[in-house]
Formats: structure tokens, C-alpha cells, sequence
């Protein structure tokens, strides 16, 4: 079978249940979920594009007004992109591969194949986890190196405690720079943060001391170089520097194509 690209626009045609649909209207026979992509933020079947293969018939060449839209929980009609592959049997069953974006707009996505002869949805839910990214952060300590003397004459530490805030910037927001609300880029939105395993560091060796979020990420904000998490460093005044591991909890939408957007009734 030979692989084409699927022509996309939009139909005049209303919602409608698929029990009154015309005879002459696609009818999908069977369904495959797909891996997602990308590859790099996605687990399995899970991630920010989904992929789902159909197989279709009355679909496709030489029916010009063959296409496929998929219309989101808060009503956004969309050309979702699509593959078909025609079979060598001019009656024979179409693939066709949708690929569908999670927008951020629910996971309930109604997928609509169109046709002259009336039109077809099927309902998928979007698989899309959040994911934890684990980042090893390093901080120097503000008035941290202090040394007192012993009461033997040698140095000692300073065991005062004292506090501090600071922000880190995960690697995924440094990216986002170029990628803001850009078209049908993957775009990481926060969940949550936490910090674990902090090793403070001085000339006496490791100290004792703890970094907790002293300003939680909000749910839902684009992960961007102005939108970071704040910690709390509280250490004595002998250590020096302070690393430990950042969990950025994350889950990796797509920025909508204005283009594509659909008009709707």
C-alpha cells in the first residue's frame, strides 16, 4: 500500500447521531491505538500528539471530499492531521492514521470522517500523563564558608542556621524561549515540584540542612524562564554550597495552529 497525505477542510454538514447517518457514509470497521509522539515526551500510547490508525470504508480516493476533523469537549473543531493508505482494491478498507493533539482542551475528542455520502465520529479519549523530570541543581550559599575556632585552637564550623530562597531553571524552560505558544509545538505546563536529597557542602565536610518549595508552581502554567519554582535553603553558616534533586513535575501539551481551526456554527 502507498502512503498519500489527506486533503483537510472543513464541512457544512452538522453534528449528528451516528444511528441517522446516510448509507452511503464512511463506516470504520476497526481501530488501533498507536504509539504517540513525540518520542522524547511520551510513554507508549501515551503523550502529547496521540495516534490512532482506523480502518474505513466508502473513505478516501476518489471521494474528493474525503476528510477527517476532530471536535474538542469545549466545542474547537480542528484539522487533526491524517494519512490514508490506499489499497490496491478499489473497494477494499482504508488506514487512516489521525494524529491528535491534546490542546489542553479535555481529553474526550470526537473524531468526524466526512465523506459525500454523510460523515462518521468516533469517540477517543486522549492519553496524556504527567511526567516527573528529575534535575540535579547546584547552589552557591549567600554568607555560607563561615569558621569559628575551637576550643582546641583549630577551625570549626559555624552551626548557626540561616535561610535563603532561590529559584532553578529546568532545561525544559530554558527550550521554551523559542517554543511559546508556538504552532504544534510540544509546550511543558507545570504540575507540581519537589526537592529531595540536599548535600551541603563545606570545608568540614557535609552539613546538615534542607530545601523545601517556599513558592509552588501553579497548575497549569507554560513551564517558562518566568515562571520557576522558588526554594527555601536553610543551612548553617559553614556550608558553602548546597546540590540536590529538583523533581519537576510536568505534562506536555501541543500549542493550537490558528490555521486550522475550524468555524463553527
Amino acid at each position: 500500500m502507498r502512503p498519500i497525505c489527506l486533503q483537510l477542510w472543513i464541512l457544512s454538514a452538522s453534528l449528528m447521531p451516528m444511528a441517522l447517518q446516510a448509507a452511503g457514509a464512511p463506516q470504520i470497521t476497526a481501530r488501533t491505538q498507536l504509539s504517540a509522539l513525540p518520542a522524547a515526551q511520551s510513554v507508549g500510547q501515551a503523550g502529547p500528539f496521540n495516534r490512532v490508525a482506523f480502518d474505513v470504508e466508502r473513505f478516501g480516493p476518489p471521494d474528493a471530499a474525503s476528510s477527517v476533523m476532530c471536535i474538542y469537549p469545549d466545542g474547537l473543531r480542528y484539522r487533526c492531521g491524517a494519512s490514508i493508505e490506499v489499497p490496491a482494491a478499489p473497494d477494499a478498507s482504508r488506514r487512516v492514521t489521525v494524529t491528535i493533539p491534546d490542546l489542553g482542551r479535555g481529553k474526550q475528542v470526537v473524531v468526524r470522517f466526512s465523506t459525500t455520502g454523510g460523515h462518521q465520529d468516533v469517540t477517543i479519549e486522549l492519553a496524556n500523563s504527567p511526567q516527573v523530570i528529575h534535575e540535579i541543581e547546584a547552589l552557591p550559599l549567600p554568607d555560607g564558608g563561615r569558621v569559628t575556632t575551637g576550643g582546641t585552637g583549630q577551625p570549626a564550623p559555624v552551626m548557626n542556621v540561616v535561610s535563603t530562597r532561590a529559584t532553578t531553571t529546568p532545561a525544559m524552560a530554558a527550550a521554551a524561549k523559542t517554543t511559546a505558544g508556538a504552532c504544534d509545538q510540544v509546550q511543558a505546563e507545570w504540575v507540581g515540584a519537589s526537592a529531595t536529597d540536599p548535600v551541603f557542602q563545606s570545608q568540614f565536610g557535609s552539613l546538615n540542612g534542607s530545601v523545601v518549595a517556599s513558592r509552588p508552581v501553579a497548575p497549569g502554567g507554560r513551564v517558562t524562564p518566568e515562571n520557576l519554582p522558588e526554594w527555601l535553603v536553610t543551612y548553617p553558616l559553614s556550608a558553602t554550597r548546597v546540590q540536590f534533586i529538583a523533581h519537576y513535575e510536568v505534562i506536555y501539551r501541543v500549542g493550537s495552529c490558528p490555521e486550522r481551526v475550524i468555524p463553527g456554527p
